[in-house]
This record gives structure tokens, sequence and C-alpha cells, in this order.
């Protein structure tokens, strides 16, 4: 700088000052408004907070404790709410809504997070089944157990219905061949007293569901047989699930030590899923009641209690009555989608 001279800085656009900091024009001048305080006040969308004596639906925070503690009892810590909402409402008892279940848990940071996979697409046409009531449409595969050493197997066979999702036949064995399914699928038609035409059975495209044994069989039981695409597991939903079911059930073993014991834990684990387990795609019903009929009655019960504590406290439901879930009208397997398009 030289004596007596003053330095000078030359002004620079706002345009071109932005640019120099990698900000808009723009950007820049809203936050000099905001800062001003020059910024018209815009209205706050959020809802306003209200006293629990102006929210009649709102349950108090002790009792949100309470459910949280029910929630996570040793009874129902495995279980989901909607399996805890219909066990407590078979037992004529109304603790909260399913939906304030979910609420109490986030509340808790208790729920966890479940994501669908992605499932590979084919150029094959899907097959498409329905069924409007038990014993038209059965599903079957075949699962892996683990046994006592590595490279042992034993070999599950399971039929199941897709309406009521009952388990209908089941067996273990130690070979995956067509004999054992050509006497499982005999024995479930006539435990079940199958007419020839009645039913549509649906599997994967395994070796033995494709064998000209069991083709030969369902033709001698007038059973229509259905296929899936090749590789599309989910062409086989119903048999898929189940088997997830079995093998998530909680004290699954890690492995088997003999085929007895394989067929004991399977044996009570289908009295445990046909009579006490609350099934989500039937209305949280068990699958033998759905299967044999005798479900009308529970929904009735469950819709008594309901509307009892409707009547008690219509504010906490909006004053919407609550509905007992049924099962569906129809069951599918690869159900058609409409296309609203013109």
């Amino acid at each position: 700088m030289t004596a007596g001279i003053e330095t000078w800085t030359p002004k620079v656009g706002i345009a071109r000052a932005c640019r120099a900091h990698g900000m808009s024009p723009r950007t820049w001048r809203h936050r000099r408004q905001n800062a001003e305080d020059r910024l018209p006040k815009r209205p706050s969308k959020a809802r306003p907070v209200e006293e629990h004596d102006s929210v009649p639906w709102k349950i108090p925070g002790d009792d949100r404790e309470q459910i949280r503690d029910v929630l996570c009892s040793e009874r129902f810590c495995d279980l989901a709410p909607a399996q805890i909402y219909a066990t407590l409402l078979d037992e004529a008892v109304y603790l909260c809504s399913e939906s304030t279940m979910y609420r109490v848990l986030r509340e808790f940071d208790l729920v966890g997070e479940r994501r669908r996979g992605h499932h590979r697409s084919t150029s094959y046409d899907p097959p498409r089944l329905v069924a409007g009531g038990p014993n038209e449409v059965w599903s079957w595969g075949i699962s892996r157990l683990v046994g006592p050493a590595p490279r042992v197997w034993f070999y599950l066979y399971v039929i199941i219905d897709i309406y009521s999702r009952a388990i209908v036949a089941w067996s273990i064995d130690e070979e995956e061949t067509s004999t054992v399914a050509h006497r499982l699928i005999s024995q479930a038609c006539k435990r079940n007293n199958i007419d020839k035409g009645q039913v549509k059975l649906h599997s994967d495209r395994g070796t033995q569901m494709t064998s000209t044994t069991i083709a030969e069989l369902l033709e001698d039981l007038g059973v229509t047989r259905s296929l899936s695409r090749p590789r599309t597991s989910n062409d086989n939903p119903y048999s898929e699930a189940n088997f997830k079911t079995v093998k998530y059930r909680p004290h699954y073993p890690a492995k088997f030590d003999t085929i007895n014991d394989a067929r004991t834990w399977m044996a009570d684990f289908v009295a445990w899923y046909n009579n006490e387990h609350y099934h989500s795609g039937i209305g949280y019903l068990h699958p033998v009641d759905v299967h044999n009929g005798t479900h009308h009655d529970v929904v009735v019960q469950r819709q008594h209690v309901l509307d009892t504590v409707f009547a008690e406290h219509p504010a906490r439901f909006r004053h919407r009555p609550p509905v007992a879930a049924g099962p569906p009208g129809q069951a599918w397997i690869n159900k058609p989608t409409i296309n609203t398009k013109t």
C-alpha cells in the first residue's frame, strides 16, 4: 500500500458473488429477507396440541404404559399386534385397537421393519386359481429339514387348503420320491371325501410334482393338476408361506437327530397351526374353524364384544362402529389385476 493512497475494492454484483460461492441468487435474497424478518408469516399446518379432556379417543399415558406391558409380556412378546388383538378378543377382552397397539409400540421404539423381496419375472403365463370355499384348491410342496449330520436331510411334504389355510395332510420321509407323494395325496383325498372334479392341486415344478406317477394318480382321482411357472417361487405362495411359518416357529430346532423327532415336532406344529394359530389371511381365525365352517360363531362372538365396547366408549372409535373381520370371499393364486385405463 502506497503512503497517502487509500485502497479501493471494486463492487461485485449479486449474481457474480453467488456464482462464486455456488449459491442461487434467489436463495440469497430469501435468506436475507428471512434474516430481516420481512417474509410473510405462513399459518402452521401442524395439528394443535390439545388437552386429553378435549380428545376423548386418546388413551391416557398410564393406560398406554399398561398396554405396552401387555404387548411385551412373556405371553405376547413373540406375537404381532394383530395376533394379540384376536387372542384377547376371543377372551372377551378389549385392550385397544390394533392400530393403537402399533402406535404405542412406536412410542417406545419397539416396532421393527419388514421388507418385501423382489421376485424374478418370466414370460410364461401365470397360473390363475381361485377358491371360494374349502376343498376347492389345494397347494402342496416339499421342504428339506436339517438332519443329524451334514448333507443328511429329512423331507417334509405338506398339502394346504388355500382358502382355509388348514394343513389337510403332511408327511416326513428320508427320501424325496413320487411314491411318498402318491401316498400322501391319496390319503388326503380319502380323508376329506374329495369327489372327482372337486379340487385342483397346485404345486411348483419339482421332480415329484411333474412325474408321470403323480400325473396318473391325479387323473385317477379326478384332481386337476396346476403347475407354477419355471423358476417362479411366488407362483406357489401358500406353500412357501407355510414352510416359512414352520421354520420361523419359536423353538424350531437347528437340526433333528432322528426322523421320529422330526415327525413328533411336526405333529405338534400342525396341531397348533390348525387349532390355535390366528392366521392373518383369514381374519385372524383358526384354520380348522374356517375349514369346517364353524368360524361364523366366532365372528358373531367377536362382534358382540366390539358392539359392547362401542356402546360404552363410542368416542374412542370416532363414532364409527368397529366390525369383526372374517375370511375373504375368495382366495387367489395370481389374481388378475383390473386395468382401469381406457
